[in-house]
């Protein structure tokens, strides 16, 4: 964006291209009637040099009228001084910078021109110096080099004075060699008209040459002569600026001066010099710093990676010895629950078994139940028997008899004989003695 600004502020501070479009805009009128003079349409257009001479001539107008405008645009200098009044005593050397800055911020139509350049050399100067004995010489020097560019800003110009007079002189050939072209001696007085035409081309050629040229030269020397007294007034502006600006440091010696500045020069080369060391002992202990930090890393990284390892491992042969000892411990529980199994199935076994002993014991004792339940039906059976017979004559046969059913009945049913209970027979009543 800033070089195509700076391109469209070139194009249109062009000589050529104003003069291109006065030129165009001049035949426009010529041509189409607007502007009706005789002598504007013989002199500039009569031949194809008339109008390569008038082109020229409106370039060089425009180039003078461009250059007469920056001039007068610059000679509108502000009242008050852009780099402030001179305090008393003077300003020491370091606040060239903040007047730098000041300029920076001058009005921009001042920006681009001759004051502030000087000023802006002069600054800069003292500044990379660093003294300011030696700115009368500068200033001298700034001067005599604006002078110098100011005449190189008329090259162009003199090149235009210079080139039309040629191209006048060119048809002023044209116009000869066409003379010479046309005349016929045999058949004068016909061809007499061509012969005129071309005495006319060389003629008005070369009169409209040399009278463009002279315009040119005669505009060039207002406008130069305006701008030299730009230049006076820049010259008075500056020295009225920095002469007496900046204090003295050498109290009028010269010697003193340069030896001033050479100390001067040697101490802030060793401060530069002291400042690159310290500079250069920092950036070492930066990288030290960062190796340092780099194989801490790395250490940390390879202690990492290495107990990681040894973890992995010792997770890995802690993780086969849980193995081994999960299959021992189920094999073993495998066993002791085999075993109980087996205990168990045994144990089972042995239960059913006594299961059917109980129930064959029960089935006996089942059986024991009714024949006591018998046995004491029988008991009782006997007992009223007994007491039946009691009262019977025949007691002592019946005794005898009853005993040996006992006796039969007890054998039968494995007791004893002392088991079973005595029999009751009673006491025998006294109707039996007394029968």
């Amino acid at each position: 964006m800033r070089q195509l600004k700076h391109l469209l502020t070139g194009l249109f501070r062009s000589p050529v291209l104003w003069g291109g479009l006065v030129t165009a805009l001049y035949y426009s009128a010529l041509l189409g009637g607007v502007i009706d003079h005789p002598l504007l349409v013989r002199f500039t257009a009569g031949h194809i040099v008339e109008y390569i001479v008038t082109a020229f001539f409106f370039v060089g107008v425009s180039a003078l009228v461009l250059r007469g405008l920056e001039s007068a645009r610059q000679r509108r200098l502000p009242a008050e001084p852009l780099l402030g009044s001179i305090p008393l005593g003077g300003q020491s050397i370091s606040d060239a910078s903040g007047m730098l800055a000041m300029l920076d911020a001058a009005p921009a139509n001042l920006r681009g021109g001759y004051l502030v350049g000087r000023l802006r050399g002069a600054l800069e100067h003292i500044r990379r110096k660093g003294e300011a004995e030696s700115l009368d010489a500068e200033i001298k020097y700034l001067s005599d080099l604006d002078a110098i560019r100011s005449q190189h800003g008329y090259a162009f110009v003199r090149v235009i004075i210079w080139a039309i007079p040629i191209l006048g002189l060119l048809g002023t050939v044209i116009g000869i060699t066409s003379v010479f072209a046309n005349l016929d001696i045999k058949h004068f007085d016909a061809s007499l008209p061509h012969v005129l035409e071309g005495l006319q081309v060389a003629f008005d050629t070369t009169g409209l040459a040399l009278g463009m040229s002279m315009l040119l030269m005669f505009g060039q020397t207002f406008v130069d002569r305006a701008e030299t007294r730009l230049l006076s007034e820049v010259d008075a502006r500056a020295n009225a600026e920095l002469v007496g600006r900046f204090a003295s440091s050498g109290g009028g010696d010269p010697q003193m001066a340069t030896v001033r500045r050479m100390i001067e020069a040697m101490v802030q080369s060793t401060d530069r010099l002291v400042a690159r060391q310290a500079d250069l002992w920092r950036g070492t202990i930066d990288v030290a710093e960062q190796r340092y930090q780099q194989l801490t890393v790395n250490s940390g990284q390879q202690l990492e990676t290495a107990l990681a390892g040894a973890m992995e491992q010792s997770l890995k042969g802690h993780a086969t010895a849980l193995v081994a000892a999960e299959h021992g411990f189920a094999e073993q529980n495998l066993r002791q629950w085999s075993g109980i199994q087996a205990a168990l199935v045994q144990t089972a076994d042995a239960a059913t078994r006594q299961q059917a002993e109980l129930a064959k014991q029960t089935e006996v004792l089942l059986k024991v139940v009714d024949a006591n339940s018998q046995i004491a039906q029988l008991e009782q059976t006997l007992n009223r028997n007994l007491s039946a017979l009691a009262a019977s004559r025949n007691f002592d046969e019946t005794l005898v008899a009853l005993s040996a059913a006992v006796q039969l009945l007890s054998a039968r049913l494995g007791h004893a004989p002392g088991d079973l209970q005595p029999v009751n027979l009673g006491k025998p009543r006294r109707t039996d003695k007394a029968a």
